[in-house]
């Protein structure tokens, strides 16, 4: 009874990410809230896909303090994902997805703790000494997911969150599911914490 009611909490606290664009069940909202929240100080949070903000905002509700840093083109590239490019460019259309971003996390009051990095991921890994939280949620593609944590997850401290979207079991053709069950779960370097819905996260040892 009493968890339910944090969770509800919560919940409410989070509310208006529902409003913003994207793909994000209550569980996983809760799941990157969680993992954001328990970060230290002037924490590092970086996540690889914003799209419009939802899960940006959600993290940012969690963060105590530190910064965001979302990485992202915002121009619907599927990257090595081509099952996927049809769908980001219908949701696209015609809209600036940077300034509908940067406008979601203004008007949510949320924007003056995200530093937007456009650009794709293999760009800046070497603008981070250490990480404190690693939210994976871009190119899907084998290659692709891959290629996200081999650059990034090395920079994740002791303690440290890895998170994916879209682990799904069966679905071992999914980037997130190759790397969970190939380089994740048989590392020495990372813990199991916890699944809600196809956010799968693990703790760096």
């Amino acid at each position: 009874m009493f968890q339910r009611l944090i969770t509800k909490s919560i919940l409410n606290k989070i509310k208006d990410y529902r409003h913003l664009d994207g793909w994000l069940s209550d569980q996983e909202a809760l799941g990157l809230y969680h993992i954001a929240r328990q970060l230290p100080g002037n924490a590092v949070m970086v996540e690889i896909g914003s799209w419009q903000g939802k899960s940006a905002y959600c993290l940012c509700k969690g963060l105590r303090s530190g910064k965001v840093y979302s990485i992202d083109p915002f121009n619907a590239d599927a990257c090595m994902d081509e099952d996927n490019i049809a769908t980001y460019r219908d949701k696209k259309g015609d809209r600036d997805l940077l300034a509908q971003f940067k406008q979601n996390l203004d008007r949510l009051h949320v924007l003056d703790k995200v530093v937007i990095k456009q650009g794709y991921s293999y760009q800046f890994p070497q603008e981070f000494d250490k990480i404190h939280g690693l939210f994976i949620d871009g190119d899907h593609s084998i290659e692709g997911c891959r290629q996200d944590f081999e650059l990034y997850a090395p920079k994740l401290i002791s303690g440290g969150f890895l998170a994916f979207h879209d682990y799904y079991a069966h679905r071992d053709e999914l980037g997130p599911t190759y790397v969970i069950k190939n380089l994740v779960t048989p590392s020495a370097g990372f813990t199991f914490y916890g699944q809600y819905d196809s956010l799968w996260i693990a703790r760096k040892r």
